[in-house]
């Protein structure tokens, strides 16, 4: 019996232990991101975008054992589904990110147009403002403190939303080559959606709260 109750302690605080890991990592690669972009040397620019692609899959794989520890913890230290979408929603934001810089690889961007900086910029803070929040999940004693990290996300996600229509407004007026103009269009909407993945997650952390409370 003593057995077990350890184990059920053990494997509570391995939940906290992953989702850290995974907010952790997302805003690594978010960081990562920002380099690439801003970074004037192809050779490094490469080996960036490789190193975001290895920590998109150590991503995965913190996700996959959240969702094995799932199917074997009787008592998970909070509502299941809660736990499945929050580790979802920081999943999504870590794939879409290695989307965008996936596309600046395969489509061998050179020139970095300021919109892409910029996102990916936005991208970084409401990535560390995700790990924030969810480091505070472990003993939840400040549910203000993660509801307001929640609303800066949010603003980040409107914060991009401006900066993403008027890159496309300008990109559709001013640029003469089609096939240029679909790779920076694609590239701006993986980065964008980057954005809105992260809005993805305050609505996760917002359900925990409110069955917290």
């Amino acid at each position: 019996m003593r057995v077990l109750f350890q184990d059920f302690l053990s494997n509570k605080a391995l939940f906290f232990d992953l989702f850290d890991k995974a907010a952790k990592n997302l805003a690594e690669m978010a960081a990562l991101l920002v380099s690439a972009v801003n970074c004037e040397l192809e050779e490094e620019r490469t080996l960036m975008f490789k190193q975001l692609d290895k920590m998109e899959q150590a991503g995965d794989d913190t996700t996959h054992k959240i969702y094995l520890c799932l199917d074997k913890v009787i008592f998970p230290p909070l509502n299941r589904n809660d736990i499945h979408t929050l580790a979802s929603s920081i999943d999504d934001v870590a794939n879409t990110i290695k989307e965008a810089s996936g596309r600046m690889y395969l489509y061998n961007i050179v020139e970095f147009v300021p919109a892409f900086k910029d996102i990916a910029a936005i991208i970084l803070q409401a990535s560390l403002e995700i790990e924030k929040a969810v480091n505070l999940l472990r003993k939840l004693k400040k549910p203000d403190e993660v509801f307001e990290l929640c609303r800066k996300i949010k603003a980040c996600e409107q914060q991009s939303d401006k900066v993403y229509y008027h890159a496309v407004a300008e990109l559709f007026a001013n640029e003469k080559d089609a096939i240029t103009l679909i790779k920076y269009r694609e590239i701006l909407l993986s980065l964008e959606t980057s954005v809105n993945k992260c809005k993805d997650v305050t609505e996760a952390l917002n359900a925990i709260l409110i069955n917290s409370l």
